[in-house]
């Protein structure tokens, strides 16, 4: 499965999603920007998108109404640590409170991996920041850190959260 995420105004964006209706895409966005998420099986209809692997993934993007998306930049030597260990975490995402949805994405062309997490509202995400599950996932990171002698990551981790345009 392929996801690309595209940068732009609200405006642009949800006309290329009202000019696509069919595909399966969710707007988002934040104090900073909005992105529109176009997951398929096909190439994106984004003219310069940010090209990812779904790694693992459950649930539907489109029914979220709150996004984190955690970037996590991995040398070339570190990848398959950190592909093996992420695809691990799905049993710290079961049956959380709120989850709608969870995808490990590969990076096509760069170093930055991302953990997408989509959630009914952000209340959920903060309880979740708080849960042994995040305690686990931040131990995960932690456990690839450590498990080689070379540096893991490239630079460092860290997490945008974005609103659903459904909300407004």
């Amino acid at each position: 499965m392929n996801f690309y995420i595209a940068l732009g105004t609200v405006d642009f964006l949800e006309k290329l999603r009202e000019k696509h209706k069919k595909e399966n895409m969710a707007t988002f966005y934040n104090n900073e920007t909005a992105i529109l998420l176009h997951e398929t099986t096909n190439k994106s209809v984004f003219a310069a998108p940010r090209r990812y692997e779904v790694l693992a993934g459950t649930g539907d993007i489109d029914s979220a109404r709150f996004a984190a998306l955690t970037y996590v930049p991995v040398t070339e030597e570190g990848k398959p640590l950190f592909e093996y260990n992420i695809t691990q975490t799905n049993s710290m995402t079961q049956n959380t409170s709120g989850l709608v949805a969870f995808r490990a994405l590969r990076p096509i062309k760069s170093d930055t991996f991302v953990i997408a997490s989509f959630w009914m509202k952000e209340s959920y995400y903060l309880d979740w920041t708080r849960s042994p599950a995040f305690l686990q996932l931040e131990q995960m990171i932690d456990k690839t850190k450590a498990g080689i002698n070379q540096a893991v990551f490239s630079g460092p981790v860290y997490t945008k959260t974005f609103h659903s345009l459904q909300d407004d």
